[in-house]
């Protein structure tokens, strides 16, 4: 078994627009990164043997916020576009919204013009965890979960439908609870999974999520994944125990910072010479 953690970016410039961002690579705002340096900060004591992270600005700088805060030897880092957003095609940042925007129509197949739909993200799901998480799957066969811990830092509605694909999998399907609403910026949900002979009975993996703002459309799934799997596309069942959803204890303290600043995009190269001005540098 491993353990399994997925989590969400932190805040970024395009999370504050009323516009449609999916693979627009918009940076962390200042509030963003200082989010994300919380989320790492508080896994200082928390052990973590691989990272992956979509390639999207917003994503990977909150997965560095992790590795940077890991103890020697760093765990494996890994960037894919596979765990981007949804592709919103002609609608990407174009606002959204009853007035002038782009509205998305109901159901799992609909897309806009040159974009993703719901299943289409749901099939880069399983394209990732097919190529990131079965190995560990696999060599932590029979192990206890603690024994290799792997993080996966994505973005809201990809992490909705990366959830579902793992939950359709469950043996036996037993009756599960799926009332997820989006992810707060930072906020990260912890399971343990296995394949299904690794466990004799877990308790139910029911999974719920209330987060806070800022959420739009771009962030949150319109339909639940679906929890069954077509038999011709059936893998090993698993067993899976949600620990905890949406956590956020590491923003107690973070605010955001008065006069605009908070809501500017970060500038990691003003930050570098920051420090080096200030005698931070190395």
């Amino acid at each position: 078994m491993i353990t399994l953690t997925i989590v969400r970016h932190g805040e970024s410039t395009d999370n504050l627009r009323p516009v449609w961002a999916g693979w627009a690579d918009a940076p962390l705002s200042v509030h963003g990164m200082n989010q994300a340096k919380a989320l790492g900060e508080s896994y200082r004591e928390t052990r973590v043997d691989a990272i992956y992270a979509s390639d999207l600005l917003r994503a990977l700088w909150t997965a560095q916020q992790i590795e940077r805060n890991q103890p020697d030897p760093k765990p494996a880092f890994t960037v894919s576009p596979l765990l981007r957003e949804q592709h919103f095609g002609v609608a990407e940042g174009k606002p959204w919204g009853e007035k002038g925007g782009f509205n998305r129509g109901p159901g799992r197949t609909f897309k806009f013009p040159e974009g993703e739909s719901l299943e289409d993200v749901r099939n880069r799901a399983n394209e990732a965890i097919s190529k990131f998480i079965e190995q560990h799957l696999e060599e932590c066969r029979g192990k206890p979960a603690k024994s290799r811990h792997v993080v996966v830092v994505a973005h809201g509605i990809f992490n909705s439908e990366f959830l579902g694909a793992l939950l359709a999998r469950r043996a036996g399907h037993a009756p599960l609870e799926w009332s997820y609403r989006g992810m707060t910026n930072t906020g990260w949900t912890r399971s343990e999974i296995g394949y299904a002979e690794e466990a004799v009975q877990v308790s139910s993996p029911d999974l719920e999520t209330h987060p806070s703002g800022p959420l739009s459309p771009t962030s949150v799934p319109d339909d639940p994944p679906p929890m069954e799997t077509p038999e011709s596309d059936r893998l090993q069942p698993l067993v899976i125990r949600i620990l905890c959803a949406d956590v956020t204890t590491h923003l107690e303290g973070v605010h955001r910072q008065k006069g605009g600043i908070g809501s500017s995009s970060f500038d990691a190269n003003q930050s570098d010479l920051r420090k080096f001005f200030g005698g931070g540098a190395n």
